[in-house]
């Protein structure tokens, strides 16, 4: 499997699967913690395929009680083992991939720790307890600290996986795009770059829009002005802001002052959580918009940014102002 990016992470991967092979063991188990769609179910697979050893993904909602952790741990590979659980060959330990593992209730946490480090449950006789299979459990999450401590402290391997430099998000779109069968010049692989937040997820359904509109104009290569016409229907600026977002700068413009999630919600009408989950990150991440005790408060950067911007945010803006004095 070729990845593009992650270079420090692929080497402890590789660290960790060559001492594990010489052991005859698994592999420590691994918590990702990072932005959605940077890569983290992609590695899981990578380790797994580089292991050569079976790929298991779990919905972590759905381990709340010791029935159905059991019911999980039965399909872990069990080949190799005798009896009583020595390995008497090589054995290939399965990884237990449990994507936006945050979600993994109390109960299943705690039953799943005790399993990662002792490799054996507690059978229905008390004391008494039944082997279980070599496992590398992978949790992949967006927000770690949701995590109890005990249950945090079982993953020996930590990765952060932070947005894709743009080098790297240019040679995520050449591959994706020789995947989809798209020709796009080089202008317009930069125009997605920019667009695409440093996020390969994001940028492969930008790509998917790009090959649909050239389709329903019968185009045979993606220049930089059909790319740039793609985004203006999808709404997204040279910057890679969404109408979304874009409508909250504004609405903290004219407010000259610090907003209150709710205020906010009211003036720009939408749901506190669309606002707080899809249009904040990017924005506090780009320098845009501070979230103090106060409220919610457009940046000296943001301030600039949008008395730079064009005609199309200007638009934003009125239609805020309409909608706003409407109700």
């Amino acid at each position: 499997m070729d990845i593009i990016g992650h270079e420090n992470t692929k080497k402890q991967l590789r660290t960790a699967i060559s001492a594990a092979r010489g052991r005859n063991t698994a592999a420590p188990h691994m918590l990702f913690s990072g932005a959605p769609g940077c890569g983290k179910t992609t590695l899981a697979n990578y380790l797994a395929q580089e292991m050569g050893s079976p790929f298991l993904s779990v919905v972590p909602n759905e381990l709340k009680d010791k029935k159905s952790v059991i019911k999980t741990i039965d399909k872990l590979d069990d080949r190799n083992y005798d009896a009583y659980g020595n390995r008497i060959g090589e054995i290939r330990p399965t990884i237990l991939f449990l994507d936006e593992v945050h979600n993994l209730p109390l109960k299943g946490q705690e039953m799943l720790g005790l399993i990662m480090e002792r490799f054996r449950i507690e059978a229905a006789k008390p004391n008494t307890y039944i082997w279980v299979p070599y496992f590398t459990l992978v949790g992949a999450t967006t927000v770690p600290g949701n995590l109890s401590k005990p249950f945090r402290d079982r993953f020996k391997l930590n990765f952060l996986f932070s947005p894709y430099k743009d080098a790297e998000m240019h040679d995520i779109i050449v591959y994706h795009a020789q995947c989809m069968g798209i020709r796009i010049s080089k202008a317009g692989i930069y125009e997605t770059v920019v667009r695409s937040r440093g996020t390969p997820r994001i940028a492969v359904g930008f790509l998917e829009r790009i090959r649909d509109y050239m389709l329903s104009i019968d185009s045979r290569v993606a220049t930089a002005n059909l790319v740039r016409e793609v985004f203006e229907d999808l709404k997204i600026d040279g910057e890679g802001f969404n109408e979304l977002e874009i409508k909250l700068m504004w609405a903290l413009h004219d407010a000259g002052g610090p907003v209150s999630l709710d205020n906010l919600s009211i003036i720009i009408q939408e749901d506190p959580k669309s606002i707080r989950g899809f249009a904040e990150p990017y924005l506090i991440r780009k320098g845009m918009i501070l979230v103090s005790g106060k409220g919610r408060i457009l940046t000296d950067r943001g301030r600039k940014y949008l008395n730079n911007s064009g005609k199309s945010d200007k638009l934003v803006k009125m239609e805020i102002d309409f909608n706003y004095e409407r109700k």
